[in-house]
């Protein structure tokens, strides 16, 4: 063979080798966990927004930097929130000999490989001290003990299950159950797929009996009878004695649920009458559009919206409150946003925060403004 075939088949055999290396090592990709979630040009809520994802397209996570995710958007480089998006496949590597891939996340399910050192893996998922990754096809499960990646600790969280299963027949269906836990609410939709109805939106925190499980989604029913699917990145199955849906700690998942949803447009403009979360509200359109979200038809002005709900103390607050302001410097409602926790509140503004901000209750023009507040759920 002349020399200069040789070194042809070399460079070939080379070029194969590192293309098959970026196709093992290519699986670092998320997607938003809610909808219209902006993405900005640097690791800010100050930062200019690029635009705006929906859970549904996945993305090229490139990083991690603090409490944002650095990924790939159309052809540039985003920012987004950590708490409104999730790595859904991250790169792995075996890091010893002999591991064993088995059927399900315990050590008691069948193997059904065993890795060498240095194999690369896609982990889809994880539960507990296992990793779910992709295999033939389908998925199956390694410790996490012998898996090492810099994105994996943020992959969701999955229940323990391969393939859509009925719940087992020694297991009486009230022992399975499911927490939701979607920070912005999880979409209980008439059919497993996207693109079904959605029937409601069920807050962080509900719990709901699970009929069956699968990789991608659970048949769950509400406390109320309501039946339907949800996504199992989104929900975590259980199996014991359920606990209580109890009055306060549903109203305060909604409440939770609520700021979380109306978080996500923090930097979107003020504007007078706009009710349009992605182009511009104004302080009640703000609230009315974020409510309207969960189901929840508020009047539409402040001062109106002071006889929807129950009033309560501005000493007992949780998530989710409706607080009052009195701007103008008369007994007239002025000005209105939902209490986050913490002191603080969300709410669009046409002073200095121009625009959906999150503001301190308790200091300055807000404290000597405050009026009064009202309990939604």
């Amino acid at each position: 063979m002349g020399l200069n075939k040789v070194m042809k088949q070399l460079c070939v055999t080379a070029a194969l080798v590192m293309l098959s290396t970026v196709t093992a090592f290519a699986a670092n990709v998320g997607q938003a966990s809610g909808t219209n979630v902006n993405v900005r040009a640097g690791a800010s809520t100050g930062a200019n927004v690029l635009g705006k994802i929906n859970k549904g397209t996945e993305y090229t996570v490139l990083d991690k930097v603090d409490n944002w995710f650095k990924i790939s958007y159309n052809g540039a480089t985003g920012y987004v929130f950590a708490d409104y998006f999730s790595v859904t496949k991250a790169d792995g590597s075996i890091t010893g000999s002999g591991v064993n891939l088995r059927e399900k996340a315990t050590t008691a399910s069948n193997s059904l490989k065993k890795f060498s050192s240095g194999e690369a893996v896609t982990v889809t998922g994880q539960n507990d001290d296992w990793y779910r990754v992709s295999y033939n096809g389908g998925s199956a499960y390694v410790s996490k003990d012998y898996v090492s990646g810099n994105l994996l600790q943020y992959v969701s969280k999955v229940s323990n299950e391969t393939t859509a299963a009925p719940v087992s027949a020694t297991t009486k269906a009230e022992d399975t159950y499911g927490v939701v836990t979607a920070g912005s609410g999880l979409k209980l939709r008439k059919e497993a797929s996207t693109s079904a109805e959605v029937l409601t939106v069920l807050p962080s925190g509900t719990i709901v009996d699970v009929e069956r499980a699968g990789q991608d989604w659970v048949s769950i029913v509400t406390d109320a009878g309501q039946k339907g699917y949800v996504s199992a990145d989104y929900l975590t199955v259980k199996t014991g004695e359920k606990p209580d849906n109890t009055t306060s700690n549903t109203a305060s998942a909604k409440g939770a649920a609520v700021v979380a949803y109306g978080k996500q447009f923090i930097g979107t403009p003020y504007v007078w009458g706009g009710t349009n979360l992605n182009t511009g509200v104004d302080c009640s359109g703000f609230v009315y559009a974020v409510y309207k979200n969960f189901g929840i038809t508020l009047s539409r002005s402040s001062a109106s919206m002071t006889s929807n709900g129950v009033e309560v103390s501005k000493a007992n607050l949780q998530a989710g409150d409706l607080v009052f302001f009195n701007t103008g410097g008369n007994s007239s409602i002025s000005h209105v946003g939902i209490y986050c926790g913490d002191g603080t509140y969300v709410h669009s503004t046409d002073g200095k925060g121009n625009g959906v901000t999150v503001t301190n209750l308790n200091s300055g023009y807000s404290a000597n403004t405050y009026v009064t507040a009202r309990r939604i759920f």
